[in-house]
């Protein structure tokens, strides 16, 4: 009988955690892995990421019992968080109730708030470092304030990474990969210098860094056009190289966006989360439905969904009959879950936050889709950390 060989966990630290699409490829893989820790400094994505990947875990048992309130916010206090994303919250404006909800997902999620206070001192050994740094400085929507060095902008973050891998560096601590995802902007001419600063930075403390890899989920089974880039690098003599081997494993098969939407009005939830969805019927929404509007089929590929599906452009809109009459409604939060790659289950464990549309469509619009993430997942690291060889 041959002995059962022991397969190492891939220790995964993810920067700017969202709700943890990273997390969500590397399980959907089946790969043995630890998210030792988090960065992330939002309160809405601390705690929806604690639902989706800590959901039904029995707190006590592994932290014990939950402090009085004092004490929870003596503990966060050591970190940063916000509740907007552009500026600092103090912790006493929360509510006791959020305060415990912000403890507990901060706890679980071995969460270490602001990129802006994470030290290489502090951060944990791990064999993977994913970042995907803000976007709006790079987009028009932020008006292309870019990522340059000490500039203040969200975009510029970026380089918080490189002082920490700098930090990581000075105590022999470097992860061996690092994958980093953003808008395909960032690949522009107008962008270049600052990327290519950075890119030689990791070179000059050892990493390898791959050509960019620009995917669209649409190619990976997911029918919503969008597009991302990411780059992956490695502590090792040659690059990766995943830019290239990565095309030949994208998905070939059929689209059908009727596994994704959820138009089955008869059910009563479903019902309701189209009548949250649904628009009033306004000339600037009009001109909304003239830009967007789409007919609700197996053919239908959605646009990039965004933070905000209430904008001008949006993902897509379908015509609606509901509780403001015949108009047309976004998608639902539950089938943008679906249009990211993330399963329904997942979905549901978030519903008992009740969150407002709109808080739940800045944290799916600031998302990863999984599938994309489970394709360069299984590129970087087949045939280890229990992730099977393609083909098999």
């Amino acid at each position: 009988m041959k002995p059962t060989l022991r397969v190492r966990a891939l220790r995964v630290f993810e920067a700017f955690a969202g709700i943890g699409a990273q997390s969500a490829a590397l399980k959907r893989l089946g790969a043995k892995y630890r998210v030792v820790g988090t960065c992330e400094w939002l309160v809405d994505a601390v705690i929806c990421y604690d639902a989706i990947h800590h959901y039904g875990e029995d707190f006590e048992a592994s932290y014990g019992a939950i402090p009085d309130y004092q004490k929870q916010i003596e503990y966060l206090s050591q970190f940063e968080f916000s509740r907007d994303s552009v500026k600092p919250t103090k912790l006493n404006s929360l509510g006791q109730d959020v305060i415990e909800q912000l403890y507990i997902a901060n706890k679980r999620n071995n969460n270490y708030g602001s990129i802006n206070h994470l030290t290489g001192k502090v951060m944990p050994n791990c064999d993977l470092l994913i970042y995907s740094f803000p976007c709006q400085d790079l987009s028009t929507g932020g008006n292309c304030k870019g990522m340059k060095k000490d500039s203040g902008t969200r975009s510029s973050l970026l380089w918080e990474i490189a002082r920490v891998l700098r930090e990581l560096h000075a105590l022999n601590k470097l992860p061996r990969y690092l994958l980093m995802e953003n808008v395909k902007t960032i690949l522009s001419d107008r962008y270049k210098e600052d990327l290519t600063e950075f890119l030689k930075f990791l070179e000059s403390i050892g990493y390898k860094n791959d050509d960019p890899t620009i995917l669209n989920a649409k190619d990976f089974g997911i029918p919503q056009d969008r597009v991302r880039a990411f780059i992956a690098s490695t502590l090792s003599s040659k690059p990766l190289k995943i830019s290239k081997s990565i095309k030949t494993a994208e998905k070939t098969e059929a689209l059908d966006a009727m596994k994704f939407l959820r138009l089955d009005y008869g059910n009563e939830v479903l019902r309701v989360e189209a009548d949250i969805a649904q628009l009033n019927k306004t000339p600037s929404r009009q001109v909304m439905w003239e830009l967007n509007g789409m007919a609700a089929n197996s053919d239908t590929i959605i646009r990039t969904i965004t933070c905000n599906m209430d904008r001008t452009r949006t993902a897509a809109l379908f015509y609606y009959a509901g509780a403001k009459g015949n108009s047309y409604r976004r998608l639902t939060i539950r089938e943008a879950f679906l249009f990211m790659g993330f399963t329904e289950e997942e979905y549901e464990r978030t519903t008992h936050l009740e969150f407002t549309y709109r808080r739940m469509n800045r944290l799916i619009g600031n998302s990863i889709v999984v599938d994309v993430l489970a394709a360069i997942f299984r590129e970087m690291f087949a045939g280890r950390y229990g992730i099977e060889q393609k083909g098999k």
